[in-house]
């Protein structure tokens, strides 16, 4: 399956970032774009450029999700490809972090995606087509110090995406995680950088990334533009992988980092095996597994 010319596409997090130029890549190659944001005012330029627009807060109910697709449908009498991008960055170390900012961070990042995608799976259920995009980070697989609900919450996100590109396929609807890398976005600005509630003295590795990437600000190596169509790009294959790295530091971090956990696994593996029913070695309880849960 590939998306074809005038495909309709939405789009989450607008705003700024890879909403924005997502949506104007897709203008540049002919699909019909709804671009969506908190605040209209935003993304009206977005509209002189020939986008739909529309108000959107992905934390909210799922009815009021069900209402905006109900709207979001009607404008071009469908959709093709949904993009959930809308999100933000919590900083801190874990426990300087309050219970409140944890909460949002997964009210946005995840379950935002998550109740948005449940809000127009009936259409593309009926119409037994459709991709769905869901922008992630290499800090899904990272877990930097100084970033972890954050990452949690896009790691968080990577699974669910695993799990609909398996649960979506007899629909004949794919479903793609995006991990970027470093891209010179609005991330680190206040508005999508929060910092932790409270200061804990000696949290040293976490406070040196926070620092770190709050200065950073619009000097990260990838190109939103290029990284953009490169997203373009994948979603007109004809097959999807599962999860997709983005940007040369992202690709080298993200494939590093499976890397060492693999090593990891196999330095123990000894210890890990062994522990099956008298009767069954490793190769019969993985065989039966594999039966059981093939996707």
């Amino acid at each position: 399956m590939t998306v074809s010319p005038g495909a309709i596409w939405l789009i989450t997090g607008c705003s700024s970032g890879f909403g924005r130029d997502l949506a104007l890549a897709g203008l540049r190659h002919g699909y019909r774009v709804i671009a969506t944001a908190r605040k209209l005012a935003a993304i009206a330029d977005l509209e002189a450029e020939g986008a739909a627009i529309l108000q959107l807060d992905v934390t909210a109910s799922p009815e009021a999700l069900a209402a905006f697709a109900k709207e979001a449908l009607q404008i071009y009498g469908g959709l093709d490809v949904l993009v959930s991008n809308a999100g933000f960055c919590q900083s801190g170390a874990l426990e300087e972090t309050s219970h409140e900012q944890r909460l949002a961070q997964f009210a946005t990042n995840f379950f935002g995606a998550i109740n948005l995608t449940n809000a127009f799976l009936p259409h593309l259920r009926q119409q037994r087509s459709g991709t769905i995009v869901n922008i992630s980070s290499m800090g899904g697989i990272l877990n930097n110090a100084g970033a972890g609900i954050y990452c949690a919450s896009k790691a968080a996100l990577d699974s669910i995406s695993d799990t609909w590109s398996r649960e979506l396929r007899p629909f004949n609807i794919r479903c793609v995680s995006v991990q970027p890398g470093a891209f010179a976005t609005a991330v680190g600005s206040a508005a999508n950088f929060k910092r932790g509630e409270t200061y804990i003295k000696g949290y040293d590795t976490a406070h040196g990334w926070i620092d770190m990437l709050s200065g950073e600000g619009g000097n990260e190596p990838g190109d939103p533009r290029k990284g953009a169509e490169r997203i373009i790009q994948l979603v007109q294959l004809e097959t999807l992988p599962m999860r997709f790295a983005l940007g040369d530091d992202g690709w080298d971090l993200v494939t590093q980092s499976h890397s060492e956990i693999i090593d990891g696994y196999k330095k123990y593996e000894t210890l890990s095996k062994g522990t099956n029913r008298d009767g069954l070695n490793s190769s019969n309880g993985a065989s039966m597994l594999k039966e059981k849960f093939a996707s």
